[in-house]
């Protein structure tokens, strides 16, 4: 009998529009995530090799006084250009790219493994995925969510959402569509509904 490969899912959405809860509630079924958020922390820490890569483009001013990147003042000042976010993503995707890479082949009993990455379609994630599972809320909820989420004005918010592909862009693109506008059970529900799919497939 012909043994399955690994089937590499892409979980992504727009900020705020509970992409994270979704993620956990994967997690509580054992499906393997790797966490480009949580990936992205790692590459820039201090003694990494994203860490160096960084302050060589954007200097020392950067620097927190623990030595570690102060990423708040890092992403107030790449939020406020595009040229410099497309920078720093530049500069950092090499590093990222490896460790998704070096995850994914360590999940290889499993026949799912999600990448839960919030800039999967941004940063050109979407074509070393083999689905796409968008996780979508209405532009307002989405809005208030932030706002309340990271104490930011509208303007600030709506800044934050400008950087990032347009929802409905996103949505478009999806073969799946986990809407999250409602309760946190009835997204639950899509999901599992999703899962029974993917289980039968990959049987």
């Amino acid at each position: 009998m012909e043994k399955r490969m690994t089937r590499l899912i892409g979980l992504t959405g727009g900020i705020a529009t509970g992409k994270s809860a979704v993620s956990h509630y994967l997690k509580t079924k054992n499906i393997p995530v790797i966490d480009a958020d949580v990936i992205t922390h790692q590459v820039e820490e201090k003694g990494q090799a994203g860490y160096q890569a960084i302050l060589t483009v954007f200097g020392d001013s950067i620097v927190a006084k623990d030595g570690q990147i102060d990423r708040q003042r890092l992403g107030k000042l790449v939020f406020s250009n595009k040229g410099y976010l497309k920078q720093l993503v530049r500069t950092i995707d090499p590093f990222i790219r490896d460790e998704i890479l070096r995850q994914f082949i360590q999940n290889t009993q499993s026949p799912l493994t999600v990448l839960d990455a919030p800039t999967l379609f941004e940063n050109g994630y979407a074509h070393i995925v083999d689905e796409l599972v968008v996780v979508y809320c209405d532009p307002v909820t989405q809005l208030h969510r932030l706002m309340e989420r990271n104490q930011l004005s509208i303007s600030q918010a709506s800044d934050r959402i400008k950087n990032q592909w347009p929802l409905q862009t996103k949505r478009n693109l999806a073969d799946t569509i986990i809407y999250n506008s409602g309760t946190i059970d009835q997204t639950h529900a899509q999901v599992d509904d999703w899962l029974a799919t993917e289980t039968n497939q990959t049987r």
